[in-house]
């Protein structure tokens, strides 16, 4: 039998090279979307992000669907307040606007718009190719309304497997555009660089689909995340807080945002450890590279300082700048729990310079 030099490698080099242009990865760990106002972005599969939500839900014991979709909504809508701006033409407009949308949402992994109906009163979406329904739902329909112009109310369906239906109806009322969405922890800027990134594998599957190692991959906006939590938060007003939390949040003091942080921090958990990723810390300066294969390459953050606090293997690690402190926190629980075999608690701090995350057992060890 001949051989055959073959490197193994299914990648595809120009989506890669497109995904390089317009992604930009930083010294703190995020990835930057230039084409966005350079907001950053978490890089993070399919499969991963369903099973987070999932299990947020579960935690919760709430349904946040409709949430998520209104707030990717709100979130795609400031985005392309934020990109060039559309074509306008007095022939073809509409098609040369979702010609434009749909190019960018090849990039960012998020199938393809299509319009099957329209009338005066609104129109009939699909989106081929979608990844997770609800995003697909509220950024279809928020798309929908920059390319009108109009404000539309959305409902909508899967028709399927891939395809999200949605039922744009003319809203009359006069809604304001959504507004900048502030952080309530200090990141610290920081400096381009060539941290290798999870797109750097990226395989072309079809319109709007591209998997790395066989996993879909999209690219969402902090921005969303914001407004989820922003949107989620009053729902939960009567979901107690559970008397044996894994995490304690220093300085939010909002009964509902830690309940909600709460349950980001243990999804994110539960869905490392049924990643099944392996996780060796043999030295404690090994946590500065554990962030750098489960958050860098993410844009979830870095571990830029790690010290030792206690004789079984506790650490404070120091991090400039966190997508989501608790889908972080939660993520770097899981890599404690992998590597030490038992299971972990965590405290989380902000100022001026960061964040600062203590891992520690969690239930006291006899000396």
């Amino acid at each position: 039998m001949p051989l055959v030099d073959d490197s193994m490698d299914e990648s595809t080099p120009w989506l890669i090279e497109k995904l390089s242009h317009r992604y930009t990865p930083n010294d703190v760990g995020f990835i930057i979307d230039t084409n966005a106002g350079n907001t950053p972005v978490w890089c993070t599969t399919l499969p991963a992000f369903e099973r987070w939500f999932a299990e947020m839900e579960a935690v919760t014991n709430q349904t946040l669907g409709r949430r998520l979709a209104y707030a990717a909504a709100e979130s795609e809508e400031w985005r392309w307040s934020l990109a060039p701006t559309l074509p306008k033409s007095w022939i073809g407009q509409q098609k040369k606007r979702i010609a434009t949308v749909n190019s960018d949402w090849s990039i960012r992994g998020l199938g393809q718009l299509a319009m099957l109906e329209t009338s005066s009163e609104g129109a009939m979406l699909l989106v081929a190719n979608r990844c997770h329904t609800t995003i697909a739902a509220g950024m279809g329909n928020a798309a929908w309304e920059c390319i009108e112009n109009r404000r539309f109310r959305f409902q909508w369906s899967d028709r399927g497997v891939g395809e999200t239906i949605v039922q744009s109806t003319h809203d009359p009322r006069k809604i304001p555009a959504p507004k900048n969405i502030t952080i309530s922890w200090t990141d610290v800027e920081g400096e381009m660089t060539n941290q290798e990134c999870l797109y750097n594998r990226a395989r072309h599957e079809a319109d709007g689909v591209w998997t790395v190692e066989g996993n879909r991959t999209l690219m969402l906006q902090r921005d969303l995340l914001i407004r989820f939590e922003t949107l989620a938060i009053p729902y939960l007003t009567d979901t107690p807080r559970s008397t044996d939390s894994r995490t304690e949040w220093m300085g939010i003091s909002e009964p509902e945002q830690i309940v909600l942080w709460d349950a980001m921090a243990e999804a994110a958990r539960r869905q490392f450890l049924a990643s099944g990723e392996l996780v060796l810390v043999a030295e404690v300066e090994h946590w500065i590279s554990v962030s750098n294969r489960h958050l860098v390459q993410y844009g979830l953050g870095r571990v830029i300082k790690s010290a030792g606090i206690d004789n079984y293997g506790g650490v404070e690690l120091r991090i400039s700048a966190a997508l989501h402190p608790a889908i972080v926190v939660g993520r770097l629980i899981g890599c404690w729990e992998r590597a030490e075999g038992r299971a972990a608690k965590a405290t989380w701090s902000s100022d001026d310079t960061g964040h600062c995350i203590k891992l520690e057992s969690r239930r006291e060890i006899a000396g």
